[in-house]
């Protein structure tokens, strides 16, 4: 007995040498963003605290990513037919000031855009497409249009995905938030058809289904209701703003039935329920196929080796789907029950182990939620840093989306940075960002090829045209160094650099 204790505490020892010495690698390109719940506060903001201080929390949340290597928010802007930014449709929503329609006297959209930009973050607006309601029945001036075309079932209530209306919507919605805000990307979650709406004449569209003269099951007409939907949003963000990225994160695991991965030419996920299918009549794989995305953010909520779900099988099923159909994924992790920093190096080799199985430069990670990467109470030391300090040791740019790479035709640069107390400045450059690299005197700049071990991070335009770039340099990189400045244009292309020495 006593032997087989000593053997399982060397076991024990050599699993934690092991997991401590993990080689993580260093990707110049990947995505590392957070969800930024606002339905019910989740994260942000506290319904009802003054501006000012809701801005100071929004503040905190987006600096505590930039200053861990982070480089896109993914900000809820409209969880319940509601906005969190001045709507031409719809109104206030209720979480800003505890009354649905009240205006909080500034917008949370543009000043989430503003603070990403300055601190060199992607912001990236997250929009429920359908939800309407968890129960209550919305009474402002700006609800009763909708109160009018509606799907109920149980509690919920959606915009019906049958009515041209309410594809209409959904499309004007995103078009007034693309048009009118920097944003940088578009990102659906994974709310559709009512959980468990029935295909029998109990279902509220049922109706609706026999009256279209469709040869489709009422399955198949609910998920092409959805697809037709996506479709349109993509289409309407390519004539608007094409470098703006499309992308749904819908729920972990498509295609464990062998006869519709068939369908696709796939193999079926390996592990897992496709309970999104016939329930919530999601189909993530035909948006892939059809590319009516730019990328899946799938939600594999579990951890490596879970029996029932298990992530190292379910992540890198994904990682191989998305490409081959060439659109790219970046795994969506939770952390929502993180409780020990023990767990910590679980997330580390969840973001690796998607590094690995991703075609370099092309993957990424989204944490659910925000709150529990930098602010988890009774953690001494909270994950961000943890992650800082392992997977996400140096800064990284986003991927580039091959299938949509508008380069310029002549060369984009900076003209004539300058140093000063601690600071560069040059002249914006209209319509693009930058890179920012420190390099070592001592290396020539022959040899500089921008190596992501120099890369300090990216910076935005200011919001005022007239205003010079600004960018302060960390203490440890303003002596014995040279800079790099880059334009790196909204596709992701980065141009030839301008050295400051």
């Amino acid at each position: 007995m006593m032997k087989k204790y000593i053997l399982y505490i060397v076991l024990c020892l050599a699993l934690a040498s092991g997991l401590q010495a993990q080689p993580y690698t260093t990707p110049k390109r990947e995505l590392r963003a957070a969800w930024v719940s606002t339905v019910y506060g989740i994260d942000w903001p506290n319904a009802g605290a003054s501006p000012a201080r809701q801005r100071a929390a929004l503040t905190r949340i987006v600096d505590s990513l930039a200053r861990n290597n982070f480089n896109a928010v993914c900000f809820q802007v409209r969880s319940m037919s509601d906005a969190m930014y001045r709507s031409a449709y719809e109104p206030w929503s209720s979480y800003l000031t505890g009354t649905r329609g009240k205006d909080p006297g500034y917008d949370p959209l543009a000043y989430c855009v503003s603070e990403c930009h300055r601190l060199g973050l992607e912001c990236w607006a997250w929009i429920n497409p359908y939800r309407f309601s968890t129960g209550a029945l919305w009474s402002t001036s700006q609800d009763m249009e909708a109160r009018q075309h509606l799907l109920s079932w149980g509690k919920k209530k959606i915009l019906d995905p049958a009515q041209q209306w309410t594809v209409d919507r959904i499309v004007d919605v995103c078009r007034d938030v693309v048009k009118h805000y920097d944003i940088d990307g578009v990102i659906y979650d994974d709310y559709f058809y009512p959980d468990n709406i029935p295909t029998t004449s109990a279902a509220g569209d049922y109706g609706e289904w026999k009256a279209s003269g469709t040869q489709l099951s009422l399955a198949d007409w609910r998920r092409a209701n959805v697809n037709r939907m996506v479709k349109a949003v993509y289409q309407m963000i390519q004539t608007e703003k094409p470098y703006v990225r499309f992308g749904i994160s819908p729920a972990g695991v498509a295609c464990t039935d062998a006869d519709l991965a068939a369908r696709y030419g796939i193999d079926p996920c390996p592990s897992g329920s496709d309970w999104q299918y016939g329930t919530i009549f999601s189909d993530p794989v035909s948006w892939l196929k059809e590319h009516d995305l730019d990328f899946v953010s799938p939600q594999v909520y579990w951890k490596r080796g879970f029996k029932r779900a298990d992530f190292s099988l379910i992540a890198p099923w994904w990682c191989k789907v998305a490409p081959t159909m060439g659109r790219q994924v970046y795994i969506s992790s939770s952390i929502e029950r993180l409780a020990l920093a023990s767990e910590f190096p679980e997330y580390a080799a969840q973001v690796q182990l998607t590094r690995d199985s991703s075609p370099e430069g092309a993957g990424g990670t989204i944490f659910w939620s925000v709150t529990n990467l930098y602010r988890r109470s009774g953690l001494a030391r909270q994950l961000c840093s943890y992650l800082r300090s392992t997977v996400y040791r140096y800064p990284a740019l986003l991927p580039q989306l091959p299938w949509r790479n508008h380069k310029a035709a002549r060369e984009l640069k900076v003209e004539t940075p300058v140093r000063g107390n601690g600071q560069l400045l040059w002249h914006p450059v209209e319509g693009v960002r930058y890179t920012v690299y420190a390099v070592p005197a001592g290396v020539s700049e022959s040899q500089w090829q921008g190596q992501v071990q120099y890369l300090l991070g990216m910076a935005y335009n200011p919001d005022d045209a007239a205003d010079d770039v600004v960018y302060d340099l960390p203490r440890d990189k303003q002596q014995g160094y040279k800079w790099a400045v880059c334009v790196l244009d909204r596709y992701g292309n980065e141009y030839a650099p301008v050295w400051v020495h």
